[in-house]
């Protein structure tokens, strides 16, 4: 018995040691997978990020940082929530979200059911974990925020036949992800369902059909005023060529006419020379008698003019007529004596 006895008080000691032991290098080790993050905490503040391999901790004094995600993905079987609690490994690798069909209004006033999927990764484990709870969740809730204000700007003729345009998702959640030290990857719609579809593409086509009717009515009118603006054009340029002619007809008509005036009258001035029998030998001066003549009839047609008359007066008696003209009213002859001869 007391054999017994001294064995089980050996044997009870170590395996409780052995159990302490075990539980310590359980409470101490940790190992890490590749694409693995543990952010540890030593009494409960931030002390430092284990990477992938073997690492030694001080139990109860350092303790890796817990986080938790609750989310709701879209199955075959409808809408199902995941959850995960007191999780402590952060995965680096890409991560895949397939969010439930979201219901929007496009800018048309159209209902449209969106099928998006949203990839991302964590690339600042320390920043994710201190900034936000339930990472996922907030992906979601911010994705739908987002797909309904994009396809708000849309039409649903868009959505339907450009659905790349919602591409532009991936831009706005990632200005917004990286302060979680989150990269967003993709953001792509999987699926479109229009309620109606067949009214509503009914409604595009007829849509489209009155755009184009307005579109060939506006071309016609412009092809009409363009006709009508260049007959215009072409009727102001040959009319305005037509009076230039014509001006410069006329001004050809009146330079020939003053030169055959010209030459008419060196033709007289030649046949009045040729009567009156002169030659280059002559001393008669042609000219004053075409200047006389040229008075003689600028006279004639003084004299024809109303309220115009004239006095003709001998050459002799010229000075003494003109005198009253500077108030000279008598003149005094001059003593003329006449000698006879003896």
């Amino acid at each position: 018995m007391t054999l017994v006895s001294n064995i089980v008080g050996i044997v009870v000691p170590v395996v409780i040691a052995f159990i302490i032991l075990i539980i310590l290098l359980k409470k101490s080790l940790l190992i890490l997978k590749e694409r693995e993050i543990i952010i540890l905490e030593r009494f409960g503040q931030y002390h430092n990020i284990l990477h992938a391999g073997v690492h030694w901790i001080i139990p109860w004094v350092d303790k890796p940082k817990t986080f938790y995600y609750s989310y709701y993905v879209d199955t075959p079987n409808g809408k199902e929530l995941r959850e995960g609690l007191n999780l402590t490994r952060i995965s680096t690798q890409n991560e895949v979200l397939d969010l439930p069909k979201q219901t929007v209004i496009t800018r048309d006033c159209a209902s449209v059911d969106l099928d998006a999927v949203l990839s991302y990764k964590i690339t600042n484990p320390k920043q994710m974990i201190y900034s936000c709870v339930n990472l996922p969740n907030i992906l979601s809730k911010l994705l739908q925020a987002q797909l309904r204000n994009l396809a708000g700007t849309l039409e649903i003729d868009q959505i339907i036949e450009e659905s790349h345009l919602l591409n532009a998702l991936t831009g706005l959640m990632a200005s917004e992800a990286s302060k979680w030290g989150v990269e967003i990857v993709f953001v792509k719609v999987q699926r479109v369902e229009a309620r109606r579809l067949a009214e509503v593409l009914a409604k595009k086509k007829n849509a489209d059909l009155k755009n184009k009717e307005i579109i060939i009515t506006a071309k016609a009118h412009k092809q009409t005023k363009v006709i009508e603006s260049e007959g215009l054009r072409d009727s102001m340029i040959k009319k305005a060529e037509g009076e230039a002619q014509e001006i410069v007809s006329r001004a050809k008509g009146a330079a020939q006419a003053k030169l055959n005036s010209a030459q008419a009258e060196v033709k007289t001035i030649k046949e009045i020379a040729r009567a009156v029998g002169l030659n280059k030998h002559s001393n008669v001066d042609v000219s004053k008698y075409i200047i006389t003549i040229k008075y003689l009839n600028a006279l004639k047609q003084i004299l024809s003019l109303p309220q115009t008359s004239a006095n003709l007066i001998a050459e002799e008696t010229v000075d003494l007529q003109s005198l009253p003209i500077f108030g000279v009213s008598s003149v005094a002859l001059p003593n003329l004596s006449v000698k006879k001869n003896n």
